[in-house]
């Protein structure tokens, strides 16, 4: 029963609440039932003066002060029905109001857990979930439960309450007749939840489709610079009208199955009604039951008919709210980061890869083979080699974002397995080759890691970084926004925004993944040399395609196949017959042949 857990535990707070929901259900439709006895009194005992032979219209005349008093105070019954329709009113705008707030609160926990605990992943798993999906199902997902809440759950006490006290009140009146409704209204649920569980198929193909055209949105949406850049504009709207138009077609197959279904349930429900319509009038006909109860049987027909109608679709709609807290569990089922528990030694920056090799859970080829880095505190190190030679992945193994397969990294020779993510992450910062802006403003985007952080601070960084110059043109300065995912930034001012973000943090390890790919050599040279004269003691490492920036550091390592096949200084390494020596080679006769343009 993981759905009734779920739902229990995202209820705290809110459990007694929907009790009293429960029990304000349950007494608005006794109460509405019970006018219903007291025109039945009215006409069979009152007006034609019958003997009163229901325990239920003796209450009700006892009630009211016996069959003479009513008869001269007509007042009183008009008075008790305004009370009974005060208290139902009373009774129903408190469901309505307090229903409304558990189904808001309960899925305000649900998202908020959620999110928590999508944030917690680890970032492998989060890189084999699929966005749009995602997406979805904390969308369309959470909202199925919230709608459920919001008036189904009711609906059901609501049904429920209604049928087991009419049905005891109507055999009371007239076993034969109530044994003819109890089976119509057997009929009726039998039809309604048999066309929704053939249904389903159609619902979950409406979700799916929607499903799709979400992660089409999102993808479209992220990369809008590619799509512009290629005039790709006709063809995503294109591909977007075909996911939309097929979610279309398969909604409106399930529109025209639910119309058909109410079509029918209406015809069904209208039969069943002349049915008792027909043998009430004829037990009226031989004196098997009065006038007023005929008007009870009529009346309480209406009633519990059309919410029993309703109870098929609840129960089919409270399957798909299991599908969905399902879909939800498979995500909170997924283990969580340890970011806490772990050792906190003092970290300096002497960094060790041992033996160091590496794969992904789902592809048994080595990215990372034998990878033995000795780095001291202090120094620059350079990691080279063509792309997918596996230098970001041995930094993601540095910062553990990716766990080594086999071998050991230590910092000041302590293994970083045992000490605490959260800690090693706040000493070894790292400048991604794709940074991603929050759509913030520029100050908050580079004190994303502490708000508290002093505005010296903030400038020292970004003149680092070689963006504070550029920040001050703006009209707004630090202030200015730049917009989802740094929109409004160029490539390289992203970059370097990225990098004060990063050195803003004084971090003892400082790495900087191709991050000065999309500035100008002159930049560069600028951000190299700040970085050079930064406190003593900072190491850092520079993945780079670019000869000039790997040049002054202090160790070159080059990297082929997931394998480092050379290291050196600069002057060692263009000696040697090797990558090192044709990138060299390259870049150098570039750069000679736009000085001869």
């Amino acid at each position: 029963m993981r759905w009734f857990k779920f739902l229990y535990e995202h209820l705290q707070g809110y459990r007694l609440l929907l009790v009293s929901v429960i029990i304000a259900t349950v007494l608005y439709a006794a109460v509405y039932l019970g006018t219903s006895l007291v025109f039945s009194f009215v006409i069979d005992n009152v007006l034609s003066g019958s003997e009163i032979n229901n325990p239920y219209t003796l209450i009700v005349s006892q009630l009211l002060g016996g069959v003479d008093y009513v008869s001269e105070h007509l007042w009183v019954v008009a008075l008790l029905l305004i009370g009974l329709y005060a208290i139902y009113s009373l009774l129903m705008t408190y469901r309505q109001i307090m229903q409304g707030v558990i189904a808001e609160r309960l899925t305000q926990n649900v998202r908020e857990h959620m999110y928590q605990h999508i944030q917690q992943l680890p970032f492998t798993t989060q890189k084999r979930l699929n966005s749009g999906e995602l997406l979805q199902k904390c969308t369309s997902d959470v909202d199925m439960i919230r709608r459920f809440f919001n008036g189904q759950i009711a609906e059901i006490f609501y049904t429920l309450a209604t049928v087991i006290v009419a049905s005891v009140v109507m055999f009371t009146l007239h076993w034969k007749l109530s044994v003819v409704m109890i089976v119509t209204l057997i009929i009726i649920f039998c039809f309604s939840y048999v066309f929704y569980s053939k249904i389903q198929k159609q619902f979950m193909l409406s979700d799916e489709a929607e499903a799709v055209m979400m992660t089409n949105i999102n993808e479209s949406l992220n990369g809008i610079r590619v799509v512009k850049a290629f005039n790709k504009e006709a063809y995503e709207v294109k591909h977007f009208e075909k996911n939309s138009r097929n979610y279309s077609k398969v909604t409106v197959k399930m529109m025209e199955f639910m119309g058909k279904y109410w079509t029918s349930a209406d015809v069904l429900l209208l039969t069943c009604r002349l049915l008792i319509i027909a043998l009430a009038i004829n037990y009226v006909a031989i004196g098997e039951l009065t006038i007023g109860n005929f008007v009870v049987f009529l009346t309480y027909q209406q009633l519990v008919s059309y919410p029993f109608r309703n109870l098929g679709r609840i129960l089919n709609d409270f399957g798909k709210v299991t599908v969905s807290v399902g879909r939800l569990q498979d995500i909170l089922d997924l283990p969580v980061e340890d970011l806490h528990s772990g050792s906190t030694p003092d970290l300096k920056g002497d960094i060790c890869f041992n033996d160091v090799s590496f794969h992904f859970d789902d592809d048994p080829g080595m990215v990372l083979k034998h990878i033995n880095l000795d780095i001291k505190q202090g120094t620059t190190i350079a990691l080279m080699g063509p792309t997918g030679c596996g230098k970001s992945t041995l930094m993601y193994l540095l910062d553990r974002l990716y766990e080594p397969s086999q071998g050991m990294i230590t910092i000041n020779g302590v293994d970083i397995a045992s000490m605490s993510k959260s800690y090693l992450r706040d000493n070894v910062g790292i400048v991604l080759q794709e940074p991603f802006l929050f759509s913030k403003s520029i100050e908050d985007n580079i004190k994303i890691s502490d708000y508290s952080i002093d505005y010296n601070r903030l400038i020292k960084a970004s003149k680092i970084a070689s963006i504070h110059d550029v920040i001050e043109t703006f009209d707004k300065g630090y202030d200015t926004m730049v917009g989802e995912r740094g929109v409004t930034l160029s490539g390289g001012q992203k970059q370097r925004v990225a990098i004060a973000r990063t050195i803003i943090k004084e971090c003892p390890i400082l790495i900087f993944d191709d991050s000065l790919s999309a500035v100008d050599s002159e930049t560069d040279a600028k951000i190299r040399e700040a970085l050079n004269n930064m406190q003593d003691g900072v190491t850092k490492i520079i993945i780079t395609q670019r000869i000039n920036t790997a040049s002054q550091a202090d160790t070159i390592y080059v990297m082929e196949n997931g394998q480092i096949t050379q290291q050196g200084t600069h002057e060692q390494l263009i000696a040697q017959d090797g990558l090192y020596q044709r990138i060299y080679n390259i870049q150098s006769a570039m750069v000679l042949s736009k000085e001869v343009a």
